[in-house]
């Protein structure tokens, strides 16, 4: 979210998490990432988190993660997450998330099944938006989504996989004489898609070491919903260890988009993990491009922390996505372990955008 001029105030950002396990919590000294945690299961994880922003004044609500026992010691454990906040602004979000594993790690099993009434603001079009130039409109959205990812007949670091779409939205946007407003594209966006992967990752929570370099499409026909269109999009990411028990994480996403595409759903930001601290789509276009540089660092107990540094940029077309100007973004977040023993973290990212205004955004696991 935008944080427009100035925050009123922030008046909490409270993060706690609750582990249920068969011993103690971990001790307050000083530890670092390769430690050998005691061999007891966690069970669950909640976070809370209060606060106020211009966009939407009081937001409160909470996040959960359930961990459920993988079938061997030293696979993968699954997990359910479950998130719901709202605001004053009559705002809300609730989202259920489970990650499931089969076959020894080899196949890979998401979901996601949300529902948001939310106001957001669009800012029209194009890699240029003026800050105080929006118009709001409010977006009430049912989603189910599922990706399947196998290993299954390839090498270890290969991977292939296929995502289903199912979405119905219904959008309502003011009046404005400032912004032309684009066709809602209510209705049902239906989609089905695939991707293919070179991932040599140690860890998908906080990474140490390791890339990937993966690249999906999805395709959307009247057929099956309401409009026809496609898109694209090519993640390529490297990680290392660097000196003072830190980690280096470097991010390139390209994304594409053509055909009848909803306006939110054009190539640009997410403002949550891609370009950190803007709203989602801020600028966007059939085309954008988005660079990441990361530091992260465990520091005691269960706390972490990381500074950033985002580039991004959006155009209709290649040649005018290379001519834009760049937006720029410089960050720090605070980083909380839900699970410590499957470095999993909640985080919660202050970022300055285009060295002009002020972003937050909050979410479970790292950017990228």
């Amino acid at each position: 979210m935008i944080m427009r001029r100035a925050v009123l105030f922030y008046l909490c950002i409270a993060i706690f998490a609750f582990a249920q396990s068969s011993s103690a919590p971990p001790s307050s000294k000083e530890i670092n990432m390769d430690l050998e945690h005691e061999d007891v299961f966690q069970r669950y994880s909640v976070v809370p988190v209060l606060g106020y922003t211009e966009e939407t004044e009081f937001q409160y609500g909470f996040m959960a993660l359930f961990f459920l026992k993988p079938d061997q010691k030293g696979e993968k454990v699954p997990e359910i997450g479950f998130t719901a906040y709202g605001s004053t602004r009559d705002q809300l979000h609730l989202a259920l998330e489970p990650y499931f594993y089969f076959l020894h790690d080899r196949v890979t099993l998401w979901s996601l099944l949300k529902y948001q009434d939310w106001i957001a603001s669009y800012f029209g079009r194009g890699n240029d938006p003026d800050i105080d130039k929006f118009v709001n409109y409010d977006r009430k959205k049912l989603q189910l989504g599922t990706r399947v990812e196998s290993r299954i007949g390839l090498p270890q670091s290969l991977k292939y996989g296929v995502e289903i779409h199912v979405e119905h939205s219904d959008i309502d946007f003011e009046e404005s004489e400032t912004i032309k407003t684009p066709d809602t594209h209510s209705g049902w966006r239906n989609g089905i898609g695939y991707l293919f992967g070179l991932d040599t990752r140690d860890n998908t929570n906080w990474t140490r070491h390791g890339y990937l370099l993966q690249w999906q499409q999805m395709f959307y026909n009247s057929h099956f919903g309401d409009y026809t269109f496609d898109m694209e999009s090519l993640d390529l990411r490297g990680y290392t260890e660097t000196p003072l028990q830190t980690s280096l994480a470097l991010g390139f996403l390209w994304m594409r988009s053509g055909g009848d595409v909803p306006f939110d759903m054009l190539a640009g930001p997410d403002g949550i993990c891609r370009f950190r601290g803007v709203e989602s789509l801020y600028f966007g276009d059939n085309q954008a491009v988005i660079l990441q540089a990361e530091i992260r660092r465990f520091l005691f107990w269960r706390f972490g922390s990381h500074v950033f540094f985002e580039g991004g940029k959006s155009g209709s077309y290649f040649s005018e996505l290379m001519r834009n100007n760049w937006h720029k973004s410089i960050g720090a977040g605070a980083l909380l372990a839900l699970n410590l023993k499957e470095n999993l973290y909640a985080r919660a990212d202050f970022s300055w955008v285009d060295f002009d205004h002020l972003g937050l955004s909050f979410y479970v696991r790292q950017a990228f």
